[in-house]
Formats: C-alpha cells, structure tokens, sequence
C-alpha cells in the first residue's frame, strides 16, 4: 500500500512540473493577432490624351503585393465599358474613345472590378466614383488685319480629337466707333484639317475674288475700333463624328505696327 501511494506521489509531482515547463515554453511563442487592411481601388481623375479620355485608377494597397490580371471598367453616363489590362503598377489608365455624348458631360459617374493575385490567391477589387471630366475644342482669334481687300485672320485652334475647317460663313469687319460695316462675305471655303493638339493658323480672304462680298472700304484706318465676327463650319471627328459650328469675335484697335 505504501509503495502504490509513493508511486503515485511521483508521478504527481512529475506532471506538475512537465506543466509547469509547458506553460512556460508556451509563452515564449505566443502569436500575436496582426492587422490585415483589404486593398481599395479609386478614381484620381479623367484627362484627354491622344484623342481619348483616360480614366486614372490608383490600388491603395498595404498588406500584400497585388498583381492586376484584368478587369473592367465603365463610364454609367455613356454605357461605355473597357478591360483592364494587366500590370503590376499600383496606378494605371483605361481608355476611351470620346464619344459626342462623353463631350457634354462635365463630370462621369465611372465604376469597375479589378482582378488580381495576392499570395497566389484571387482577389476581386469593386470601386464606383465621380470623376471630373473636361473635354473643350477652343477657337480663339488673336488678331486680324484688313488691308486691300484681304482680311488677314490669326488663330488658335485647341482640339483634343481631330477636326477639319470646311470654311468661313458670313465673316465680316465693321468699325466699332462709327458702327459702320467695312466688309463683308458669304462663304470661303478652307478644307483644313488638323490633328490633335495646338495649333496656331494664318486665314487670308481676299473679299474681292468671292462674289456676293459686300465691300465699303479696302483699309482699315487708325485710331478706330475694328471688330470681327463670323462662323467656323468644322467636322469634329467624334465616334461617330459630327459637323458643328464655332462663332468668332475679337475687336481691336487697328494699328499699323504688328
């Protein structure tokens, strides 16, 4: 009887103290709980490029590294959709070709879905924005000169998709001061056609080889305020593209020195 108790007092105090070890060694490798944050998609903005709006997509991402393998995104304002190519950069653009519609609008509702690798798993990135849009063909006069029945005409043509000028309809020139017309036109033809960017034309009319001119003076005089006016008949190459028309105006005070 006394052996059996001794034996089990032993193996007691051998438990106790195998736990004791246990608990102790367990503590050393104790793993703590770390954060975890899912990456996030949005859109910075929208800009006009090589005759098409880029949306510009930026991934925040601070746990894993992410490769993009696709996706898509879609302007809601237009129905317009387009994939994703894939990448390893954080922010990239998707284009689209500039529609009429795309052209009115100021801001665009844009949405999407990533796809991507992280850790050799997949993983599908939702993101939805408004993005301020701002797409504007702009034609300014610089100057104009009239002199022996030719109106020299300085322009500055801003287009972020390609245009052709088809011509000049009912261009005028009339003095400001006295509110008297000097001359004025029906239609000249040009057949100008630019490509995308800025650019800077030199239009002469000579009024007197174009019938139906109505002609009150060949000079401009010093010291007057001149002013011009007239449309600019265009064909913007939209998908699909479309005529439309620009009104000029610019007044001056002539001056022989240019």
């Amino acid at each position: 009887m006394e052996i059996n108790l001794k034996i089990f007092v032993v193996i007691v105090i051998i438990l106790l103290v195998i736990a004791m070890f246990s608990t102790i060694y367990a503590t050393k490798f104790t793993i703590k709980s770390g954060k975890f944050y899912p990456p996030y998609a949005k859109v910075i903005g929208a800009f006009t490029s090589n005759g098409k709006i880029n949306v510009e997509i930026k991934i925040e991402n601070e746990s894993f590294p992410i490769k993009i393998e696709g996706g898509y995104v879609s302007i809601l304002n237009t129905h317009q959709k387009e994939n994703i190519s894939p990448t390893n950069l954080t922010i990239f653009n998707v284009s689209f070709p500039i529609t009429r519609d795309l052209a009115s609008f100021s801001t665009v509702s844009v949405n999407g879905v990533i796809q991507g690798i992280m850790k050799g798993n997949k993983v599908f990135i939702t993101f939805s924005s408004v993005a301020i849009l701002h797409i504007s063909i702009s034609v300014t006069i610089i100057n104009f000169t009239y002199n022996n029945y030719t109106e020299d005409i300085y322009l500055k043509i801003f287009n972020p998709i390609n245009i052709t000028i088809f011509g000049i309809k009912y261009p005028s020139i009339s003095n400001a001061n006295l509110s008297q017309s000097v001359v004025g036109g029906y239609y000249f033809p040009l057949n100008i056609t630019l490509p995308i960017g800025v650019h800077y034309l030199n239009i002469s009319l000579n009024f007197k080889k174009y019938p139906n001119s109505l002609i009150y003076d060949r000079n401009l005089s010093i010291g007057y305020y001149y002013y011009f006016s007239g449309y600019l008949l265009t064909r913007l190459y939209f998908i699909p593209p479309q005529n439309d028309t620009f009104y000029l105006y610019h007044i001056e005070e002539f001056s022989p020195i240019r």
